[in-house]
């Protein structure tokens, strides 16, 4: 094994244990941190970290449906999910698009790295005062169908699972408690990086990097899923909402370093 890719997996692991706290999908930690190790490309930096947080999340699912802990209400949730699935074939077209329009990888990571500030940045705003905003609860399929496009083109096009911003979505639109929402957010982030998967299959848009890479990722995404949810047995919902608001301030932070170092030096 390369050593170099060590820290690689320990980063997996250590953001795929937010998967089951608070619904973090891992990829908005992986991508921008493997992104600055500058161990691959940022196109291998998207596929591999889209796939971890696919795995984690049907491992999340996968052990909440069998222990009967599942608290998601699939009649709500599928339009979502469904939106959302289109709008990651749909996102990761325009990602795909834009690798051909602008060649220059740094510059493409720039633009990635400056959306996820923007957004992190305003979901942190949102929680910090959550208390003092009315929330909304849309009900029409329509709506919640859109809702879950718009999400998935943009994660997607992202290269995340966009797990941060599916729960503050959830918590404002649909007047969620944070750890329903947790668990819709995995639904969610299953469905849209399935069909962001097939569509890299089918359109032969794979990008090249290492099987042992894969394999290693996938791996600490099922051991932080595990760890996850034993660590979430011992946690009420004031820790994990500070837990939540911490992971947003490393997002940031990591991704005004990646802005600077694409798009500066």
């Amino acid at each position: 094994m390369q050593l170099q890719f060590i820290p690689v997996f320990i980063v997996c692991f250590l953001a795929s244990l937010l998967g089951p706290l608070c619904g973090i999908g891992g990829g908005v930690i992986i991508k921008p941190i493997v992104d600055a190790m500058g161990v691959m490309s940022v196109s291998a930096v998207s596929f591999l970290s889209s796939i971890s947080v696919l795995v984690m999340s049907l491992s999340t699912l996968t052990q909440n449906a069998v222990s009967r802990q599942s608290e998601i209400d699939t009649r709500s949730m599928v339009p979502i999910a469904v939106g959302s699935a289109v709008g990651g074939v749909f996102g990761k077209a325009v990602f795909n698009r834009l690798g051909t329009v602008l060649p220059d990888t740094e510059l493409v990571g720039a633009v990635q790295a400056a959306i996820l500030i923007v957004l992190s940045l305003t979901v942190l705003i949102y929680t910090l005062n959550k208390s003092r905003i009315s929330g909304m609860k849309l009900e029409r399929a329509a709506a919640q169908s859109a809702i879950g496009f718009l999400a998935g083109a943009c994660w997607s096009f992202l290269g995340i699972g966009g797990g941060p911003f599916n729960l503050a979505i959830l918590v404002f639109f649909f007047s969620m408690e944070s750890k329903p929402a947790a668990q819709a957010s995995l639904f969610i982030i299953a469905f849209s990086q399935t069909a962001s998967l097939i569509f890299t299959l089918v359109t032969g848009s794979v990008p090249a990097f290492s099987p042992v890479v894969l394999v290693g990722m996938a791996a600490m995404a099922v051991l932080g899923s595990v760890v996850g949810r034993r660590l979430l047995r011992r946690m009420d919902s004031s820790a994990v909402d500070r837990l939540y608001i911490f992971a947003l301030v490393l997002i940031i932070v990591i991704c005004v370093y990646n802005f600077v170092r694409f798009a500066v030096l």
